[in-house]
């Protein structure tokens, strides 16, 4: 074995290991790039751990920029290998792939939606394919106008490349034009039936009025309809299949509707016949160029209407690879995961925002500090796969727990605060780091000799000796409502449980309220330093658990909880 080669190898990749995970590399990281770039050192693992360990104390203690320097002296060529989760596209073509995902824009998308938009992203990047990004907005009851602009930021934060823009509403037109088209093939109908008969002769496998209507007068019903001489909820086209067919999805399934009573956002009042989501879907995956479908299993009935709209027309069919159904647990969570939920909470003025924590809205995981890479690597790991899966927030909180531990500040918060006195302390400077591993510099409290005054939390006083953490050890002497009184007890650290601690100030306390998904919220008083967080900010409140500083402002620091 080549021992310089090693420490060179070695230091070569834990200057990027350590560039990408805030200046800090782990040695397990590093002997894996090692060996998979030179895999004839296997046998000598065990030396090789030796030197690595070796090379990644001294990287870690370069500061971030110099690393960042000297990283830039080499060329990193890894093997490409497949990503886990991520089997290959059937009949793909590298640099022809298009691939799209399709929200409708009424409301914010939330983590349900996300994997079938990251894994089609994946897919795009791994193919140097193309990802549409279409918004099914063919339903001006529910699409509204923030809502496009949201959905669009939200993929962007988490990483998703968007190569083009499609909105169905522009495409009204088009939709018009091939309704004609099966109009005139006799392979679609309008209807005079209301719903509920509609819901009834289905049932009963009966063909529904309008059925037997010759192409001549569906074609003059559907220009009297455009010109706006029929009222919603007055006739529909349905698509001529089989009103008996075994599968009730095929009994004439319905392709568009006539709606005269609200604008759309993007349009206003121009049009009055609207597609239906399997007629406009097939369509535009019919004649966009897409290569490929990635979706839930639970789209196999629209799966099949699609098919045929396709077939009578003689569109294109995109490959259709269909992942299982994906079951989020939602306990933790006040408001959750559906969008009525969200709607109703809002109207409600129950929550604020759609990015409220009580949400499991992408831009509500953001706003409590998840970051983006996780959620992307957490659904490449899951991929498209075919079974059902549920999730738990905890599979997520685990994975982004290693990436942000490294890297939060922590800081001191004291919930159900009670002051306490400690008699008989010494002059004393606390010196408390802002990471216990890693160098990001510290804060310092003094206290003159006397009794000290300090926050601590009522729960924390039920041993009779406590260590303060970095200050000194004191004995509890009594505890009463509003106050506690110790005495101080000497500097060796020993075996007391360490209890954290914020200074008492005369005026001015920085109070902290943390938000959590459950709607409760608790709060406390943060130490002095905690001014110098900024909003965004993702920090460890030493003890508890991680959360993100949502507002700073000054006398009051509102977080949202990320994690324990």
């Amino acid at each position: 074995m080549d021992v310089e080669k090693v420490r060179e190898l070695a230091y070569k990749y834990a200057l990027k290991n350590a560039v990408e995970h805030g200046g800090r590399a782990s040695v397990g990281a590093v002997i894996g790039k090692i060996l998979a770039e030179d895999p004839s050192l296997k046998p000598h693992a065990r030396e090789i751990a030796n030197i690595v360990k070796e090379v990644v104390k001294k990287v870690n203690q370069m500061d971030p920029e110099e690393q960042k320097k000297e990283m830039e002296r080499f060329t990193y060529n890894l093997p490409r290998r497949e990503r886990r989760g991520l089997p290959p596209l059937p009949n793909a073509e590298r640099g022809r792939v298009v691939l799209r995902f399709a929200p409708e824009p009424g409301g914010y998308i939330h983590l349900g939606n996300l994997r079938a938009a990251i894994v089609n992203h994946l897919y795009a990047e791994e193919y140097d394919g193309t990802f549409i990004l279409r918004y099914d907005d063919t339903n001006p009851y529910k699409a509204k106008l923030p809502y496009y602009d949201a959905i669009r930021e939200d993929l962007e934060a988490v990483g998703v490349k968007i190569h083009r823009i499609v909105y169905q509403s522009d495409r009204l037109e088009i939709y018009v034009n091939y309704l004609r088209e099966l109009i005139s093939k006799g392979l679609a109908y309008a209807s005079f039936d209301p719903p509920e008969e509609v819901n009834r002769k289905r049932k009963e496998k009966l063909p529904l009025e309008g059925r037997d209507r010759s192409p001549e007068e569906n074609l003059e019903i559907l220009d009297a309809a455009l010109e706006g001489k029929y009222d919603e909820g007055e006739l529909a086209f349905f698509l001529k299949v089989d009103p008996a067919h075994p599968n009730p999805v095929l009994r004439d399934p319905g392709i568009a509707r006539v709606i005269t009573r609200v604008p759309h956002p993007r349009r206003g009042w121009r049009f009055t016949v609207y597609p239906l989501y399997n007629f406009a879907s097939a369509v535009d995956d019919g004649t966009l160029g897409i290569t490929h479908i990635l979706r839930g299993k639970d789209h196999e009935n629209n799966g099949k209407v699609q098919r045929i709209i396709q077939e009578y027309l003689g569109l294109n069919k995109p490959e259709v690879i269909a992942f299982g159904r994906l079951k989020i647990e939602e306990g933790e969570f006040a408001v959750g995961l559906s969008k009525r939920k969200i709607r109703e909470a809002l109207r409600k003025g129950l929550i604020d925002h759609w990015g409220d924590p009580r949400t499991l809205t992408v831009r509500a995981l953001l706003n409590r500090g998840i970051l983006p890479e996780t959620l992307v690597e957490f659904f490449r790991n899951i991929g498209p796969k075919k079974t059902d899966i549920t999730l738990k927030m905890e599979n997520i909180y685990a994975l982004n727990r290693q990436k942000i531990d490294p890297v939060a500040r922590r800081v001191f918060f004291v919930e159900d605060p009670v002051l306490l006195e400690v008699e008989g302390a010494p002059e004393v400077k606390a010196r408390l780091p802002w990471h216990p591993d890693r160098d990001m510099g510290q804060r310092e409290y003094r206290f003159r000799s006397g009794t000290h005054r300090l926050w601590v939390e009522r729960s924390d006083l039920r041993e009779k000796r406590l260590r303060l953490k970095y200050l000194y050890n004191i004995e509890v002497l009594e505890v009463g409502e509003d106050k506690a009184r110790a005495r101080y007890a000497g500097d060796e650290v020993g075996k007391e449980s360490k209890i954290h601690w914020v200074p008492h100030q005369r005026e001015g306390e920085i109070h902290g309220k943390v938000l959590f998904p459950s709607g409760e919220e608790r709060n406390g008083v943060l130490e002095p330093w905690a001014q110098t967080l900024k909003d965004g900010e993702i920090v460890q409140l030493d003890r508890h658990y991680f959360a993100r500083v949502w507002k700073n402002n000054g006398e009051v620091i509102s977080l949202y909880y990320t994690h324990r």
